[in-house]
């Protein structure tokens, strides 16, 4: 199904009000799609097989050149961290992928347990000035347990250049932002205003909270996203900080 730019009313609506358009904009639409390929032997059970998944927003309305810078950060998103891929496609991360799953399964045959990688890309907010999309990926390739990860990809859809906390906030945002994202960071995971962070096995330099760069921009706020093994063990779990913008309504550029 084809959806339409939606042209929320969030702050960064406000950043194209008052300006003087040159040119009518080209409406920027897009359906989702799914690439997926699948290993070709040790198929015939759900227990020995091996898939590569990506469903992701394909986009009309976009320049070619933006169309390419985005095909490149989402192809850079899918490769479950992995250096080898980098500046390789989603295709050539899958067929790699499969590959390597063949490979292992040629030489150890005997060990069960199948290999999958799934990612959704999912369009957060489009606006004439903002494209924030998440990355959210699962994978399994033996062990004791898989990996998972939600990943941000910001940038304005009329240029491809990278969407940033400058574009959306006034000068001097970082100290206001940090103290608000504390006291959300602490209050989901059930910490007191006092506790240490690294006593309470949350690895911040200095014991001093800090927000990542792995933020998203959501129709209810910033959203920050802490991976598995960013701040704290695999046990611990990833942490999501949710800063409404209404908490930051007095940094909003107008």
């Amino acid at each position: 199904m084809k959806r339409i730019l939606l042209v929320l009313a969030l702050p960064f609506a406000l950043l194209s009000c008052g300006r003087k358009e040159e040119k009518k904009l080209t409406p920027i639409s897009y359906e989702m799609k799914t690439f997926r390929v699948e290993s070709k032997i040790h198929c015939k059970t759900d227990s020995l097989c091996a898939f590569y998944q990506v469903s992701y927003p394909a986009f009309t309305g976009l320049d070619t050149t933006v169309l390419a810078i985005l095909k490149k950060d989402i192809d850079s998103s899918v490769s479950m961290g992995n250096p080898e891929a980098e500046g390789k496609t989603m295709e050539q991360i899958g067929a790699g992928f499969i590959q390597d799953y063949e490979d292992f399964r040629k030489e150890m045959p005997e060990v069960p347990g199948s290999w999958n990688y799934k990612a959704n890309v999912t369009v957060e907010t489009l606006t004439d000035s903002l494209l924030s999309l998440s990355v959210q990926e699962e994978y399994y390739t033996g062990g004791a347990h898989g990996g998972y990860g939600i990943y941000y990809i910001n940038l304005n859809p009329r240029t491809g250049e990278e969407f940033t906390l400058e574009n959306l906030l006034k000068p001097g945002f970082e100290d206001p932002l940090t103290k608000i994202g504390e006291k959300i960071f602490r209050k989901v995971r059930e910490l007191s205003d006092t506790a240490s962070l690294n006593a309470s096995y949350f690895e911040f330099p200095d014991d001093k909270f800090q927000l990542n760069r792995n933020f998203g921009f959501k129709k209810e706020g910033i959203v920050f996203y802490y991976n598995s093994y960013e701040i704290a063990a695999y046990a611990s779990g990833p942490t999501e900080v949710l800063i409404p913008y209404e908490e930051i309504k007095d940094w909003l550029k107008h």
